[in-house]
């Protein structure tokens, strides 16, 4: 079966919010090569716009699963692509999960190239640090094979991006500290450190180990580098997630999700099953506390 018939039945599984079975389809994913071409036609059909990418398998045992020795990624498509604020009806997913990430907005280009990328250049292609939520979610059953499932944008449901912090330089990207509550209560707490020990290190290892479907690392798309907060279920509810810097004294460093009060209209079109990302100010790039972040609320009314 063909790589624009496997998208095609991906699309309409994610229309209507459903799984697919995988049993007929398990022969069509071969590699990873064959799982980006998927994902190249799922992005035409989504109108060819990738704004992000996800990258996991960081680790030998994990690429294991996928058939590689390096890391691969998921496309994250303009349709499933949110800033702050958005609502995000529940019902539009399979199995949500939610995750805390932190992610880098690209600069520049990162093409494919012989000699691998610095460290150096890819501190240089980062123009900002950008605080994230991803809501994880697959058209497959959790049993399915993983190419099927990087196939399927690498189990994307939807991502939602907070302001980014222009002057991250100074910020010690290992020490970001993360919270996550549902209606005040914390329901999970994690550290950017999980991600390598530094998430930056995640963009080094995907912008080396290209190519990429659909035209890969794109100047102005986002690279969100994994969770770090374990997943746990979507579920309705007023969510806040916190981001913090060791050097709570060092304001260009802090990242603080904070909830505003919303007018009454506003609150009048918040969805009673959606997830709303509320900023506490818009983010202004000319504004003297640009370099500061104005990160978003995750809201759901039950």
């Amino acid at each position: 079966m063909s790589a624009p018939s496997l998208a095609a039945r991906l699309a309409e599984a994610r229309a209507r919010a459903g799984a697919l079975d995988p049993a007929p389809w398990r022969g069509a994913v071969a590699d990873v090569a064959d799982a980006y071409l998927v994902q190249s036609e799922l992005a035409k059909l989504a109108g060819g716009q990738v704004r992000a990418w996800k990258v996991t398998a960081l680790t030998a045992a994990q690429q294991q699963r996928y058939g590689t020795n390096k890391p691969v990624a998921g496309a994250l498509l303009a349709p499933f692509f949110h800033t702050s604020p958005a609502v995000v009806p529940l019902a539009q997913f399979v199995a949500p999960l939610i995750e805390c990430e932190v992610a880098f907005l690209l600069g520049r280009d990162l093409p494919r190239r012989a000699a691998p990328y610095a460290r150096e250049e890819i501190e240089a292609s980062v123009e900002a640090i950008v605080p994230a939520m991803e809501i994880a979610d697959c058209r497959w059953p959790a049993d399915a094979p993983d190419l099927l499932k990087l196939a399927d944008d690498m189990g994307n449901g939807a991502f939602i991006a907070g302001a980014g912090v222009l002057n991250w330089r100074g910020i010690d990207l290992a020490g970001i500290e993360i919270v996550l509550a549902l209606e005040g209560t914390l329901i999970q707490s994690g550290n950017a450190a999980k991600v390598l020990g530094d998430p930056l290190r995640a963009l080094e290892e995907l912008a080396n180990a290209q190519p990429l479907p659909a035209g890969g690392l794109r100047r102005g798309q986002i690279v969100t580098t994994g969770t770090c907060t374990t997943p746990v279920p979507l579920r309705p509810g007023r969510h806040k997630c916190r981001f913090r810097t060791a050097r709570r004294d060092h304001l260009d460093g802090r990242i603080d999700w904070l909830r505003p009060r919303l007018p009454m209209a506003a609150r009048r079109r918040v969805s009673r099953s959606g997830i709303s990302f509320l900023p506490l100010r818009p983010y202004d790039r000319q504004s003297p506390t640009a370099g500061r972040a104005s990160p978003p609320d995750l809201k759901t009314e039950p």
